[in-house]
């Protein structure tokens, strides 16, 4: 039997969930040692809305690194031979679908959290 195409793009996505929702949890935790008054309804709904934002930003910011404009003034700046191609843009777009997929599996968590959250 084949594996699935996408299998290691999926675990990979699932244990950075993992991760950012243990970090969730331990700063609802400290926000709750510190002061009773801090845990507001939406917490966990705007952290999750931060965070999405800042994973499609970080998405963003390495597909683009990847395209004509950066790698152009890069090798301008620093006066390589680098050149830029089509290689190197389809494996920053790889890099970045990982951090893309993760920002829409937050997002619709995000969403859900807001819905449930009332």
């Amino acid at each position: 039997m084949t594996p699935f195409v996408g299998q290691s793009l999926l675990k990979w996505t699932i244990k950075l969930n993992i991760i950012i929702w243990a970090a969730n949890c331990l700063i609802f935790v400290v926000l709750t040692l510190v002061n009773h008054n801090a845990l507001l309804p939406a917490f966990f709904s705007k952290v999750s809305f931060f965070e999405t934002g800042m994973t499609f930003l970080v998405g963003g910011i390495i597909a683009f690194s990847s395209s004509v404009l950066p790698s152009k003034a890069r090798e301008y700046v620093s006066k390589k031979e680098e050149h830029w191609s089509i290689d190197t843009l389809k494996v920053g777009e790889k890099r970045a679908n990982k951090y893309l997929l993760l920002a829409i599996i937050l997002f619709i968590e995000s969403i859900l959290i807001s819905v449930l959250g009332y």
